[in-house]
């Protein structure tokens, strides 16, 4: 099965909990869960031994960038891809979960920030660097789509979680002088955190998030809140899945309802 999922929403509204879900759609093999969010424990106890034996969990604890110039950072990003390509290579891996893969792209930045970007400042007598340019993102950015195009290759489902991030835009701000400049405003909207073009290298790319469903007949929260996790669909593929939500989502719900869809409007172009 060669399928990519990836989605995103705030902290504590089921993003490992819903990843987990995926192994019960394969009677036998394991996933491996790359948990940079070292939040395994505060999902596995949803699930029964026999689901909870098959997913393997990798430890991967965030390695401070003060320490940039070390090797820690180094070495985490090596232990990752090591790993990652050994379990794309087992045949016993039917899942692939990276949660989140906000993190392991940020470690893949600063990887090549203390490897490439630091190291050559500092032989040409400047300053050792600890951020990278927006250009220089290039090389991370190809990494991490170099990642998904593996799995795919390897016929691998891989799962893919993100944390949430404010969508910005670009305006002309007055100053107290009268002068003009231009800053990155907050929009109000959400998006991904991480790898700015997630949405366009996956099969399906959703939004995760918590509704208050204690609600009066005019529609008004009420308290306490009774919150259920939603997922909304945000990539059209196909057309007519775009924007449908999915109450207590699992990633059964979510491939049935995208087959039906696609059954559908089969049966319509006959």
């Amino acid at each position: 099965m060669s399928l990519v999922i990836s989605y995103y929403g705030v902290e504590k509204c089921g993003k490992t909990t819903f990843g987990f879900t995926a192994i019960k759609a394969f009677d036998e093999g394991i996933m491996v869960h790359f948990d940079f969010d070292l939040g395994r424990e505060r999902a596995i106890w949803r699930f029964p031994e026999k689901w909870a034996s098959r997913i393997q969990t990798v430890r991967f604890p965030e390695v401070p960038t003060w320490t940039l110039g070390s090797g820690a950072i180094t070495e985490s990003w090596r232990r990752f891809e090591e790993i990652y390509a050994q379990a794309l290579s087992d045949p016993q891996v039917r899942v692939v979960f990276i949660d989140t893969v906000s993190q392991m792209h940020s470690l893949n930045a600063d990887e090549y920030l203390e490897n490439y970007v630091s190291k050559s400042a500092l032989s040409r007598g400047k300053p050792a660097r600890h951020q990278l340019q927006q250009i220089e993102y290039r090389t991370p950015n190809t990494r991490t789509r170099a990642k998904i195009m593996a799995a795919r290759h390897a016929e691998k489902l891989l799962i893919m979680s993100h944390y949430e991030g404010d969508v910005y835009h670009e305006q002309f701000v007055q100053r107290p002088d009268g002068s003009l400049t231009k800053e990155s405003v907050k929009t109000g909207a959400k998006t991904h955190k991480g790898f700015g073009d997630i949405a366009y290298a996956v099969d399906h790319h959703l939004q995760l998030f918590l509704r208050n469903i204690n609600v009066d007949a005019q529609g008004v929260e009420q308290s306490p809140p009774n919150l259920i996790s939603v997922v909304r669909i945000l990539t059209p593929n196909p057309p007519g899945a775009f924007g449908i939500e999915i109450p207590e989502p699992t990633y059964m719900r979510l491939t049935k309802m995208i087959d039906g869809i696609k059954a559908a409007s089969m049966m319509e172009e006959e």
